[in-house]
């Protein structure tokens, strides 16, 4: 068999895609059909079994799962650290929990992003705690890098730099991973749920009203995304979500179980697992502790969320009082400011790549060029969110199939 043969033969292996799991990327931002390892909620836990009003048995939970992660660790604990309650908290009990220990902390700030890194420096030195500014440029220009972290067409790995930086300090790094799933963090997505909810809805109207949640994963004319090698059902997407949502606990708990399900289990938990893997570091996400979430997923709703006042992780809030912690109160955390960084660099490579006929993604028949250009123009007149967010998700996908399946760049490469 001649080379000529044989790379043929390997290019067409390389060239079964997963139609699937593309179409789900594209749609809800992870594939709930991939295996996975980490165990799965039903809605048996979100029975309100346990009430934790001062958050002492939480907090003692907690501190079981900082021993359990870190007691056997030699060296520097290195801590991601935000100014937000999730990873401040984690700092702060950890240095309960050993008062003597160096600990690494590490904020990650995007150059036209919104910088935590100033409250994040005082709440590290509260606690003892050295800091570590790591700053990301752009979104666009590092996309083979962040698609080649997971090995999907997947953009959302940019947390990377700080498990690259930990990595010179020291073997483990701490995250706040979970605990707006179990504690109930996204107060901006409970409050839209419940405005739209009808007392009377079925489990369709629900996961409409949940998706709508999660608009930013999708866009109105979604359907067209596709080209005509994949075929796209909106029904085949409700149907992942009938579970969560056709069951006899209440709205906000179904919510919080979608969530737990699939962003968590599909989404974050493997990407974490994937950037730990590349920088051979131990994860020590503390909120995914076993025990922390039995207890935590059958708290009372009144322990998490105060839908009148719309604040979430009541219990932690509790802890972190306890504990002094000036934490900032709305929701924001590592996340570039992508109108900008598009502006700067994503729109010169949106038009080298998309505009391009001949690219891989529309060779392959993978997504429907007329689709990507009124996208595109609806970005650039309006400022479209939803669209930019649809676009860069089918940018990653052609520098994925460019990386794995024409093999035109390398992983390494910057754009």
């Amino acid at each position: 068999m001649s080379v000529m043969t044989l790379n043929r033969k390997n290019f067409k292996k390389r060239e079964n895609f997963d139609k699937v799991l593309l179409k789900n990327y594209l749609t809800i931002r992870y594939n709930p059909e991939e295996k996975n390892s980490f165990p799965m909620a039903t809605w048996k836990n979100f029975r309100e079994k346990n009430s934790d009003p001062y958050g002492k048995t939480t907090e003692e939970l907690l501190k079981k799962s900082i021993i359990t992660y870190l007691s056997n660790i030699k060296g520097n604990i290195v801590v991601s650290l935000s100014s937000g309650i999730d990873s401040t908290l984690c700092l702060g009990l950890i240095r309960k929990v050993f008062p003597t220990r160096k600990i690494k902390t590490i904020c990650a700030v995007f150059e036209d992003g919104t910088d935590e890194s100033n409250k994040a420096k005082k709440i590290s030195e509260k606690f003892d705690g050295d800091f570590k500014v790591v700053s990301f440029d752009s979104i666009f220009t590092s996309l083979p890098e962040l698609v080649s972290i997971y090995g999907k067409p997947r953009w959302n790995t940019y947390h990377h730099i700080v498990a690259k930086e930990a990595k010179k300090y020291g073997s483990v790094l701490v995250t706040g991973d979970g605990a707006d799933e179990i504690f109930a963090g996204y107060t901006f997505r409970y409050s839209k749920f419940l405005n739209l909810s009808r007392p009377n809805d079925n489990w369709k109207v629900k996961t409409i009203n949940y998706l709508e949640t999660h608009n930013r994963d999708w866009v109105p004319d979604q359907d067209q995304i596709f080209g005509n090698r994949i075929n796209f059902d909106w029904n085949e997407i409700y149907n992942y979500f009938r579970p969560y949502f056709s069951n006899p606990i209440n709205p906000l708990q179904q919510v919080l179980l979608a969530d737990f399900n699939g962003k968590l289990v599909f989404d974050f938990i493997p990407t974490g697992k994937s950037i730990m893997k590349k920088y051979g570091l131990i994860g020590a996400p503390i909120f995914l502790n076993s025990n922390v979430i039995n207890y935590g997923l059958n708290l009372k709703t009144n322990d998490k969320y105060d839908p009148k006042n719309q604040k979430g992780k009541l219990v932690l809030r509790k802890i972190s009082k306890r504990l002094g912690i000036k934490h900032i109160d709305d929701k924001r955390g590592f996340s570039p400011d992508l109108l900008i960084d598009w502006e700067k660099n994503g729109k010169a490579l949106m038009q080298n790549y998309l505009f391009n006929k001949n690219s891989c993604i529309f060779k392959k028949r993978l997504i429907n060029f007329n689709w990507v250009i009124r996208a595109y123009e609806k970005v650039a007149n309006d400022g479209d969110m939803r669209y930019l967010s649809r676009l860069i998700s089918v940018l990653a996908l052609e520098i994925w199939c460019r990386i794995y399946i024409t093999q035109e760049i390398s992983s390494k490469k910057k754009l």
